[in-house]
């Protein structure tokens, strides 16, 4: 089971207060015509290949895009939308971006040693440069044969979903998870992919939705590791979540007393 490592001092930091306490709203979605494995889900037709993995806090719905075939394949960010509970939200955002740069030298002087004696050898100067450039966005991104780009702009969502049968501050011994059909889940969501290849417009439709949310106190989801990726013992710990998929996302919260 795939596990992700927070740093350690943001957990220790957060637990030297005695007034806060963290919580997780854990979701667990239903990938309606996708592949789950045990990193990805994956989203396939005859040209290329749509991977996603949900697991962050809100939800990642970004996905990367493998091109499969032997030509360009050119994705349509502009007829490219990621739709929550019906309303659609557009990859393309038409905005400008700016990149900075600069680069310098600056020479001071020095003493050396020579002959018993001191000597102070004085250089100095500066040499600088930098530079601007802005950039639209492109509506248009082509994927070359065999390989793949990364696309991320929204989240599922940020906001707890609260429902009655849920303790929003629940102990580790009275956890509930509330299940849900597709039509009654209260997220539906999907990115509606268009893309063009050969002078060929195709269209996917990569559907999830919500099937179960669990609120659970971070006790019952993280865990300290005292051994290294390598396997070898450390004395510093990690707090890794447990039972991560990419199915699942979070929303994390705190209690306040």
């Amino acid at each position: 089971m795939k596990k992700l490592i927070i740093p350690i001092i943001t957990i220790f930091l957060m637990s030297c207060s005695a007034s806060v306490s963290n919580y997780y709203q854990v979701f667990k979605t239903v990938p309606e015509n996708g592949t789950l494995s045990k990193d990805k889900i994956v989203f396939e037709d005859s040209n290329c290949i749509v991977s996603y993995n949900l697991w962050a806090d809100g939800g990642e719905i970004g996905f990367s895009i493998y091109n499969k075939t032997d030509s360009d394949l050119t994705l349509d960010l502009s007829k490219t939308f990621y739709i929550l509970n019906g309303i659609a939200y557009e990859y393309y955002q038409k905005r400008t971006f700016s990149m900075s740069s600069s680069s310098g030298t600056t020479l001071t002087s020095y003493p050396y040693y020579n002959n018993w004696n001191w000597y102070q050898t004085k250089v100095s100067g500066t040499n600088t440069s930098s530079f601007e450039t802005s950039f639209e966005e492109k509506t248009e991104r082509i994927i070359p044969p065999n390989s793949l780009i990364n696309v991320s702009e929204f989240h599922v969502s940020n906001s707890l979903y609260e429902n009655c049968d849920l303790s929003k501050y629940p102990s580790s011994n009275k956890i509930k998870t509330v299940k849900f059909e597709k039509s009654n889940s209260p997220f539906v969501f999907y990115n509606l992919i268009s893309y063009k290849i050969k002078s060929e417009n195709k269209r996917m439709e990569n559907k999830f939705y919500v099937s179960e949310v669990t609120n659970v106190p971070s006790t019952a989801i993280v865990n300290y590791t005292y051994k290294n990726e390598c396997g070898v013992e450390s004395i510093y710990g990690k707090a890794v979540f447990n039972n991560v998929t990419p199915d699942k996302f979070y929303i994390q919260y705190k209690y306040n007393y």
